[in-house]
């Protein structure tokens, strides 16, 4: 299987980078991850982490989607970080210095205190492809992917993002063992990992921003400098889905959306903010391939 070590990263997405591993399509290979505590020694100006890769994909083409399944989440670090950093999240005017809290985990809890354990829920915070022209920190989101935070990006999930270049260049990283929706002060339980992945290049759904399928929902992202940007993304491109697998007319699709869309706010701490519209499968009208 081939794998690419997490010193094989880059801190934009970009269609200057070159591949540091190329991949048939639905082969499968891994990623190694880094997290805040590999950069620990010039925190806080090392919290935009890195994204390990590029991976060229064969037969990815502008304008066709690239399919990523989320095959296993192998967390390898046994303790994490959490920061806090001033001007940062929704409690940015209350700190005033960053800090960093080291926790650790095993199995099945991270343990954020000796008398606080919380369940383990390991998520992929980074995932994207190269832009068609100006290239993008690792730090933020867009219709390529990138920072979107999805607390569904996990185990048995699959990510549709957006063609913009040949071979795609996907990059991944930034894992958590754990992050509640909105990410709301800046940072998850950060930690190291290694990302078993397979894509596949399809045509079958042609998309502008990227998608989450996982077991139970369908999922429509969108990002934005307001949530009010980002949610009109994301129930446009739900509506339009809706339009296309269900053979509804505008009008009646978002009346199913309003009775069974829910709208989860991914993250509110990036560049800009997420928003996803999750509805559930067997609503749709046909399978997404």
């Amino acid at each position: 299987m081939k794998f690419l070590a997490k010193e094989r990263h880059v801190h934009h997405y970009s269609p200057d980078n070159p591949p540091a591993l190329t991949v048939a399509p639905r082969e499968i290979f891994q990623l190694e991850t880094p997290s805040i505590l590999t950069f620990i020694e010039t925190f806080p100006d090392s919290v935009v982490l890195p994204v390990t890769g590029p991976v060229e994909v064969q037969g990815a083409e502008p304008g066709l989607t690239l399919k990523v399944d989320i095959l296993k989440i192998k967390l390898t670090a046994g303790e994490a970080a959490i920061t806090a950093i001033p001007g940062k999240g929704a409690f940015a005017d209350r700190i005033s210095k960053p800090s960093y809290k080291v926790v650790t985990y095993d199995d099945t809890h991270v343990y954020f205190s000796d008398s606080l354990q919380i369940p383990l829920r390991p998520m992929v915070g980074k995932i994207g492809v190269a832009p068609a022209e100006a290239s993008i920190s690792s730090g933020t989101s867009g219709p390529h992917g990138g920072n979107m935070d999805i607390t569904d990006i996990a185990e048995g999930a699959s990510v549709y993002l957006p063609i913009f270049v040949k071979g795609a260049m996907l990059a991944a990283g930034d894992v958590h063992a754990l992050m509640a929706d909105g990410e709301s002060h800046l940072s998850a339980v950060e930690t190291e990992s290694i990302l078993t992945l397979r894509c596949e290049v399809t045509d079958s759904i042609r998309l502008t921003h990227p998608m989450v399928v996982t077991q139970s929902h369908v999922m429509t992202v969108g990002e934005g400098r307001t949530l009010e940007e980002a949610y009109h993304i994301a129930l446009d491109d739900m509506a339009g889905l809706i339009m296309e697998f269900n053979g509804l007319g505008f009008l009646d699709a978002i009346m199913l959306i309003s009775n069974a869309v829910d709208l989860k706010i991914n993250q509110i701490v990036n560049p800009r903010v997420g928003v996803r519209a999750a509805l559930p499968k067997e609503l749709l009208g046909r399978a997404i391939s």
